[in-house]
């Protein structure tokens, strides 16, 4: 069956918002070396929500703010943006870039959890067979930089708390895209939840250095605020208004491709055989717990 010049539209879109959500992690890992990582977080919402605002008169119009739809999408942000931003800025200060994109493939996983308990689709034996296999992965993945370095189990846990957040994110939204429209949820729940984030900063912020910022970490916090924020978080929220949760959830996977390829020709990150195989059973756990 030919797909319609939409679908395309919306499938290459998503494509290209996966692509930016996979450059991400290596444009954390650049960004968190010299700047701290929350403020990186607080950074990149508050100012990507910003652009979010400022075009969202043009592309909905008739979207008006209401204080049912302020304090729904802070919910949402507290999620998208405070837990997912904190837990995921700080765990990569700790961890590799590609370890951070391979576990956040789990996020699917998350939200298909979320969704069984909200009611909105059964769960089924391969749900919670996939969703242990995913997590047998993520513990190979972590085992890899356990012999090569000392490991903190609070890396792994911050890591995977992103990954669950994100789920909760993406599943929050496509419940509430019901009553609003996917771009001023996305727009609203972004600046809120780096706007809360931002309140978080000031210890950090006192013990900063500007100085001591590259041009190169500049550069990634403005990919982050232009990119992974601004322009993937508008599609990803549109994609789930038109496909739904699960469809675009799938799209991690590219973003995990990029991600993981991402880290090893640009940060040198190496990508032994144990890694390899730990991706390999995520992977099939992702995939199994889908179905």
């Amino acid at each position: 069956m030919r797909l319609s010049d939409t679908s395309l539209r919306v499938e290459g879109s998503l494509l290209l918002a996966a692509v930016f959500l996979g450059l991400n992690y290596v444009a954390i890992k650049i960004a968190v070396v010299s700047i701290p990582p929350l403020v990186v977080g607080a950074l990149r919402f508050t100012l990507g929500g910003l652009l979010l605002l400022v075009v969202l008169p043009f592309l909905e119009p008739r979207s008006k703010p209401t204080r049912q739809l302020l304090l729904t999408t802070l919910g949402i942000g507290l999620f998208g943006g405070v837990i997912f931003n904190a837990a995921l800025n700080e765990g990569m200060r700790l961890t590799t870039a590609s370890n951070s994109a391979l576990v956040m493939a789990t996020a699917p996983v998350w939200g298909m959890l979320l969704a069984a308990g909200f009611g909105v689709e059964p769960l089924k034996a391969t749900n919670i067979i996939g969703a242990g296999i995913s997590l047998a992965g993520v513990g190979l993945i972590f085992t890899n930089e356990a012999g090569s370095a000392p490991f903190e189990a609070s890396t792994y846990t911050l890591v995977l708390s992103a990954s669950v957040s994100f789920g909760v994110y993406s599943v929050l939204s496509r419940v509430q895209q019901r009553h609003y429209p996917p771009l001023t949820i996305a727009a609203y729940s972004t600046f809120f939840g780096g706007l809360t984030l931002l309140l978080l900063t000031p210890s950090e912020l006192a013990r900063w250095d500007w100085g001591t910022v590259s041009t190169r970490a500049w550069l990634a916090v403005a990919y982050l605020v232009i990119f992974s924020t601004a322009i993937a978080y508008g599609i990803w929220q549109w994609g789930i208004s038109r496909i739904g949760a699960d469809r675009v959830m799938v799209y991690l996977y590219v973003a995990t491709l990029v991600g993981v390829v991402s880290s090893v020709v640009v940060l040198g990150e190496g990508f032994g055989v144990t890694k390899l195989v730990g991706a390999v059973v995520l992977l099939v756990g992702v995939y199994f717990a889908q179905r």
